[in-house]
């Protein structure tokens, strides 16, 4: 029987398709704030990046840096995003925030969740719930749904990319790596930083995640024939340099991007939904060559409730 979090990672294209169909407007000249822990924290991330390249104003912070810290940051209207919408530090978030006059919106995948009874308006994508305890599919279709607020485009061919993807990492010695670095500029930085997540959680692998160029700057000190490095390209020069210097220095290295090992050329950010998905793969293989579980990841529940 397949582990259903390899079934929900599959699903990803038909989710994408489906979420198309929900409306989500962005409006220009308003201070948008993307409140979220762990994958969600991640998925904001690059939802703000993409946002201010685009000419939107945006930021984003975890749910408990406004908890811990009251840290408050300026905004007209904020998304807290939460797959289950029951994490603690996200429904807290959501109180403080709407107390201080901020416009609270809940974007969850579960029904009649605490935060969607906190938030004052809530996108419910109940399509795109899961079982299992890591954030997957649902990390690209709420991603996907919040680009599409930018311009309403689609993603073509998707079943194609995840056929020869899937493929290529089938043929990958996981075995004889233990240590992942994962690179990437801008919204690909919260990709790599989401994609040493997916490992860490799955396979419970010494994982980093970096900007590509700065990767020279200390953190190769560390790089072994047991490193594999994957590398989100936005397919410049300096990254194929880079990405040759890593492989002479005995690295294991998967190009992600033009004419890459995984080919998906950078379309300004637009394709991070389906980016992740190797890599969410990748992560599921490497747990099951050491015989993990990774519907059942080490010390983790689906919601983190304090």
């Amino acid at each position: 029987m397949e582990n259903v979090t390899l079934s929900e990672i599959k699903r990803t294209p038909e989710l994408l398709k489906q979420v198309e169909s929900v409306p989500f407007k962005l409006e220009k000249g308003k201070r948008y704030l993307f409140v979220g822990c762990g994958s969600s924290y991640n998925l904001g991330y690059i939802a703000a990046e993409m946002l201010n390249k685009n000419g939107y104003e945006a930021d984003v912070v975890t749910g408990g840096k406004i908890v811990a810290l009251g840290d408050f940051p300026e905004a007209d209207v904020a998304f807290f995003i939460s797959r289950t919408g029951e994490s603690t530090e996200t429904v807290l978030a959501a109180k403080a925030l709407k107390k201080r006059g901020i416009y609270t919106i809940s974007i969850v995948c579960a029904k009649d969740a605490e935060l969607s009874k906190t938030c004052e308006e809530n996108i419910e994508l109940p399509f795109a719930d899961e079982e299992s305890v890591v954030m997957t599919g649902s990390f690209s279709t709420i991603l996907y749904m919040i680009l599409r607020g930018i311009k309403r485009y689609s993603i073509d061919g998707i079943e194609g990319f995840l056929g020869k993807s899937f493929e290529y990492v089938d043929r990958l010695e996981l075995k004889k790596f233990s240590h992942f670095v994962f690179l990437g500029f801008d919204e690909l930085y919260g990709l790599a930083k989401e994609s040493a997540l997916k490992v860490q959680e799955m396979a419970l692998q010494w994982v980093e995640f970096h900007e590509p160029l700065d990767y020279r700057h200390g953190p190769k000190a560390t790089l072994t024939e047991k490193t594999l490095v994957v590398m989100y390209s936005k397919d410049t020069a300096y990254e194929v340099e880079l990405a040759k210097e890593l492989k002479q220095m005995g690295a294991g290295v998967v190009y992600i991007g033009k004419e890459g090992d995984i080919e998906i050329p950078y379309q300004d950010g637009f394709e991070t939904p389906v980016r992740i998905l190797p890599v969410q793969y990748l992560a599921y293989k490497k747990a099951v060559s050491l015989g993990l579980n990774p519907d059942k990841p080490k010390n983790l529940t689906k919601s983190v409730k304090l």
